[in-house]
């Protein structure tokens, strides 16, 4: 009950074995021998199912120690009891339809990372009132794609803009053959076999790479996507109430009749005009930005705030649709939250939408680093 571990399975031999004991609250015997026998709790009553645990062998030798009596008390033990039962309650309680497999992606942004273990997204998971599946047959991490190794991520923004593009270029590349991997080897069979279906998706790592995630994952599953929040340091969404921000589209530019647009998003920061690339100029224009308030980091505080960002997505690449059918490469330059970008990504249809040009603000300039969808001819 202490450290969750299986009691069914030995984990030398992989064989089924009870590695269980049932251990007392308070001692079976009132003698002052028994571990907290001396308690005024009825004999008649010691051996009642409210006053046992099933405990691994050595968290039954340590909490029945003379030792640790002070720590182990009946009232601490009781406590303990109470909420493992109503965790397990409400676990059990879900039902199936309450599942979902759990997604990490996490890499280093100019070096920095965060923690985003299974627990952790766990414990986002079942705040929402699901159960978190980690699809163990592939691997004890579930589906995890981790970026925190592939080379040159550091490069990426040292030197100028060209360079760092250049050394951009080559870490995108590798880091995609990494989630192409995981969503071919893990993700899309369990979806295959029916296994998979509910998906929460936690993401760190850079925008472009966490477009390209969204771009991955089937559109005809139902998925959550998670962001993390940066006062509470924590993955829970801290505010479920409430209508939400909305977002709006709004031509900028009119621009050279052309395949080519640019979209900046100023969701969590704003993009200025004289930040564009000198390239992008001319091209026609759009912006995103929030509807009656101001751009900031913590934009994403409600889950109905993200919502309404994917449909403004959605809409607008359906509005080009009609709007600029010849439009065949969108150049799309990001101030928005991690949570948004893997939404984006899920909005795109590659057989649908233009070809999204991803650029990243490197060594002071905005330069495009990945691209996600096909070029029509």
């Amino acid at each position: 009950m202490l450290c969750n571990r299986y009691l069914l399975e030995g984990p030398m031999s992989g064989r089924t074995v009870r590695l269980g004991e049932i251990a007392h609250i308070v001692g079976q015997s009132t003698h002052e021998r028994s571990p907290r026998g001396t308690d005024p709790l009825e004999e008649t009553l010691r051996d009642e199912a409210d006053n046992l645990m099933l405990l691994c062998a050595q968290e039954h030798t340590e909490i029945d120690a003379k030792a640790t009596q002070d720590v182990f008390t009946v009232t601490w033990l009781r406590g303990l009891k109470q909420e493992h039962e109503d965790r397990i309650r409400h676990v059990t309680g879900l039902g199936p339809s309450r599942a979902t497999t759990v997604v990490r992606m996490v890499g280093p942004v100019h070096g920095k990372a965060v923690e985003l273990s299974r627990q952790t997204a766990a414990s986002a998971v079942t705040a929402r009132h699901r159960f978190p599946l980690f699809l163990e047959s592939y691997s004890r991490h579930g589906v995890e794609i981790d970026l925190q190794h592939t080379p040159g991520e550091g490069a990426t923004a040292s030197g100028n803009a060209p360079s760092a593009a250049a050394a951009s270029r080559s870490y995108y590349r590798q880091a995609v053959q990494v989630i192409d991997e995981v969503i071919r080897h893990q993700l899309r069979p369990g979806i295959e076999r029916g296994s998979v279906q509910h998906v929460s998706v936690f993401g760190f790592a850079r925008l472009p790479l966490l477009v390209y995630l969204g771009s991955r994952l089937d559109d005809t599953v139902p998925t959550d996507v998670y962001q993390r929040h940066r006062p509470e340091q924590s993955w829970v969404w801290p505010d479920e109430s409430g209508p939400g921000t909305e977002f709006s589209v709004r031509p900028t530019q009119s621009g050279s009749a052309c395949d080519e647009a640019v979209v900046v998003m100023n969701v969590s920061g704003a993009i200025n005009p004289h930040e564009i690339p000198a390239e992008l100029t001319a091209l026609r224009r759009y912006e995103i930005s929030p509807v009656g308030t101001a751009t900031c980091p913590d934009i994403l505080r409600q889950r109905a705030s993200l919502r309404h960002l994917e449909d403004t997505f959605r809409d607008f690449l359906a509005r080009l649709e009609t709007e600029a059918k010849t439009l065949r490469r969108l150049h799309v330059l990001p101030a928005i939250p991690m949570s948004a970008a893997v939404a984006l990504g899920r909005a795109h249809h590659p057989q649908v939408h233009p070809q999204l040009v991803i650029y990243e603000r490197l060594a002071g300039s905005y330069v495009p680093t990945l691209e996600v969808g096909q070029t029509t001819s």
